[in-house]
C-alpha cells in the first residue's frame, strides 16, 4: 500500500471512530493541534522521527504531551503513524481527515486565492454569497498568492471564477496584441 493510500485509510478509520464518538469536529481540532505542535517544536519533531529512539519512548512522549488534551481516537492514530515512521505525514492526515469530514457533512469546499489575507468581514460575506448561490454550506480554504496582484480567484464545485488582476491583465494583453492596427483612413 502506498503512503498516500495508507494516510487516506487512516483518515477514514479516524473519521469513522470520531463519528461513533460524535466527535468529528473535536478530532479535526485535535489533529490541527498535534500538527502545529510537531511542526512548531523542533525537539519534539526530532524525537518523533529519530529511528534510534525506541517506539515505547515515542508513545510515552505522545501520551505525556497530548494525552490530556487530544481525543483518544486521534491520539491512537497519531501514535500509530509515529510508530510506523510516518511523522512527516501528519499534516497530510489532517488535510485528508478534514476533506472527509467536510464531504460527509455536506459542506462544499471553496478554494479562495487572494493577493493579501482576507479579513473577517470579507470572509463572512464571501461564505454567505457562495452558500446562497450553491444552496449548501461552504467552507473556505484560503491561500495567499501575491502574483495575482489583486482581486480573487475562487475554485468551487469544479468551476473556477477568476477575477484576479493578473488574469485581467493577461486577457487585455491578448486582446491588444491581436487587435487590428490602426493606420491611415
Amino acid at each position: 500500500m502506498r503512503t498516500s493510500e495508507t494516510v487516506e485509510t487512516l483518515a477514514r478509520v479516524l473519521f469513522d471512530l470520531a463519528s461513533l464518538a460524535d466527535a468529528t469536529e473535536a478530532v479535526d481540532g485535535d489533529l490541527a493541534s498535534v500538527v502545529t505542535a510537531v511542526r512548531g517544536h523542533m525537539d519534539l519533531r526530532q524525537a518523533l522521527t529519530d529511528t534510534g529512539i525506541p517506539v515505547e519512548k515515542k508513545r510515552d512522549v505522545l501520551r505525556d504531551i497530548f494525552g490530556g488534551t487530544v481525543s483518544p481516537e486521534a491520539l491512537s492514530i497519531v501514535t500509530l503513524m509515529v510508530e510506523r515512521g510516518m511523522t512527516d505525514q501528519l499534516g497530510e492526515l489532517k488535510r485528508v481527515y478534514s476533506e472527509i469530514s467536510e464531504r460527509e457533512s455536506g459542506v462544499v469546499v471553496a478554494e479562495v486565492t487572494t493577493a493579501i489575507p482576507l479579513d473577517d468581514d470579507l470572509r463572512a460575506k464571501l461564505v454567505e454569497k457562495l452558500s446562497a448561490s450553491l444552496g449548501r454550506s461552504v467552507s473556505l480554504r484560503e491561500r495567499v498568492d501575491e502574483s495575482i496582484i489583486g482581486g480573487v480567484r475562487i475554485s468551487v464545485a469544479g468551476k473556477v471564477l477568476d477575477g484576479s488582476v493578473s488574469t485581467q491583465l493577461r486577457s487585455l494583453r491578448t486582446v491588444l496584441s491581436t487587435a487590428h492596427q490602426g493606420g491611415e483612413a
